[in-house]
């Protein structure tokens, strides 16, 4: 069984973690966001 992907940004704005898309990419690029501890 394989796992749908959803892009991190849009998972984060899903989430309520950021405002916007471009928010969450920046915190992203920034390196401020973790998954599976990477």
């Amino acid at each position: 069984m394989t796992r749908d992907r959803i892009r991190a940004d849009l998972m984060l704005v899903e989430h309520g973690h950021f405002e916007s898309r471009a928010r969450a990419q920046a915190a992203i690029a920034a390196g401020l966001v973790r998954a599976d501890g990477r």
